[in-house]
């Protein structure tokens, strides 16, 4: 008998998720354009939550107008089952504790983290090209942090002929760009931001303020791929006339049927695992 798997909220992706897991699980789902009333849905052995579902009070149900506390779907997961999600706070992490949960965040899953970023990726270059006009080879690309998602930007936008300079903070992460046949330089150094056509920032913190944002030309363009806080003073930006834009869950917005091809083999992996374990 196969096992029960509800995908309870989230974007398009999830919903290419829950057609994926079909063939393994015996999946439902809610959330989502012709998903039961609520109060139809029984407990689940696998409960599937979206990216950063928990960040707040609610889940994030973007297909659908009705809210849905994030602890009462908990409701919906059998004592012992498990738990797939993004970007679980503490707080929800003690209530899953208390029903045994078994809990898997997509976010510490490495091999799940490093396809993301190679979408998220795609993504920057598709929002570059429609927010700028401008073509990405020959144009100046100032990456801040060198990360997962810094690299996969990096590497991509060097393919396409960017001229790509990699700002950070570490030393190590500098030299590795320039082993790697980018330029490099401190955080935010006043040079680099000058020259840049574009600059994208994947450091969750604010570093682009006004002091750095006057640095920058007046056609520059600002894509900020980080989680909150993110790392640009968009008020400031506004205020000098630079455009700046965030793009968070660029996967589930550019390639949503790849991301959840994505999540949905995560899943099945960790399931079989958890089998091969016990």
């Amino acid at each position: 008998m196969k096992k029960t798997l509800l995908v309870m909220g989230g974007d398009r992706r999830m919903e290419y998720a829950g057609e994926a897991l079909a063939d393994t699980f015996d999946v439902y789902t809610y959330g989502f354009a012709g998903s039961p009333p609520i109060w139809e849905l029984r407990q689940t052995d696998i409960l599937v939550l979206p990216y950063l579902s928990l960040s707040g009070e609610y889940l994030n149900t973007p297909l659908i107008s009705q809210k849905i506390p994030a602890v009462s779907a908990l409701d919906m997961l059998r004592y012992g089952g498990s738990l797939y999600g993004g970007g679980l706070s503490e707080s929800f992490l003690t209530y899953c504790a208390e029903r045994d949960a078994k809990v898997r965040d997509f976010f510490l899953d490495e091999e799940l983290t490093l396809k993301n970023a190679d979408l998220t990726a795609e993504g920057a270059v598709e929002t570059v090209l429609r927010e700028t006009d401008a073509a990405i080879k020959g144009s100046e690309v100032m990456l801040l942090g060198f990360g997962r998602v810094g690299k996969a930007c990096a590497g991509l936008m060097s393919a396409l002929g960017a001229s790509v300079t990699v700002s950070a903070r570490s030393e190590k992460a500098r030299a590795e760009a320039l082993a790697l046949g980018y330029r490099a330089c401190d955080l935010c150094d006043g040079d680099a931001l000058a020259r840049a056509d574009t600059v994208i920032n994947t450091v969750p913190q604010i570093i682009l303020g006004k002091e750095e944002l006057i640095k920058l030309r007046k056609d520059a363009f600002i894509l900020d791929l980080a989680s909150k806080p993110y790392g640009t003073d968009f008020e400031a930006a506004k205020e000098l006339g630079i455009k700046a834009l965030t793009a968070p869950g660029l996967p589930g917005k550019t390639a949503p049927k790849t991301a959840g091809l994505m999540i949905a083999d995560m899943i099945i992996r960790s399931e079989k695992e958890g089998e091969k374990v016990g």
